[in-house]
């Protein structure tokens, strides 16, 4: 393989879309994303991370040489700090629950304790003509969100996503010519 700059990516800006488990999901990085999938709106200048993890265990021989290593588990979580509040997003960060109200007041109820909704989810971002997708037909919210109200900044919710297992558990989709 050759140095070829022309290859480095740089998600310099994108955008977070959530769905209900089931939508249909996209097969291209050209297809508008189904009407189902709403934008998350503002992400912290933070971004997105991903970890596709790997937990192992060795298999040591009575001879003393390590064998074999065993995956025990594949744990895959997708992160990011969301910035806008509203009625799509608070629901969406906080595992579900419903907004209510009319008038200009408006209330927030969380869901029943013990229930966390499980959503499609698409991170999508451009570098210049190229365009990656990354497809997650389940996640679910995992651990807490932990926010702050302060003087001098942003709300920001940042959320930890777990994925799901599904067949796949995830695609990338691009049309970026260093794949062909």
């Amino acid at each position: 393989m050759a140095l070829d700059g022309t290859e480095v990516r740089v998600a310099g800006t994108g955008n977070v879309y959530f769905a209900p488990t089931g939508s249909t999901l996209p097969t291209d990085v050209a297809t508008a994303l189904d009407a189902a999938f709403i934008d998350a709106g503002y992400i912290s200048e933070d971004g997105v991370s991903f970890t596709l993890g790997r937990e192992t265990e060795d298999l040591n021989a009575w001879q003393g040489s390590k064998i074999r290593v065993i995956t025990t588990s594949e744990p895959k979580s997708v992160e990011f700090t969301l910035m806008q509040s509203n009625k799509e997003n608070l629901p969406f960060i906080l595992g579900g629950g419903t907004i209510s109200g009319t008038g200009g007041e408006f209330k927030y109820e969380p869901p029943t304790k013990g229930t966390n909704t499980e959503r499609a989810m698409v991170v999508e971002f451009v570098d210049g003509t190229v365009t990656y997708r990354y497809v997650f037909p389940r996640v679910q919210l995992e651990g807490e969100v932990a926010f702050s109200l302060t003087a001098n900044g942003a709300v920001e919710y940042p959320t930890t996503w777990g994925v799901l297992d599904s067949s796949p558990v995830y695609e990338i989709l691009t049309d970026d010519p260093a794949w062909a």
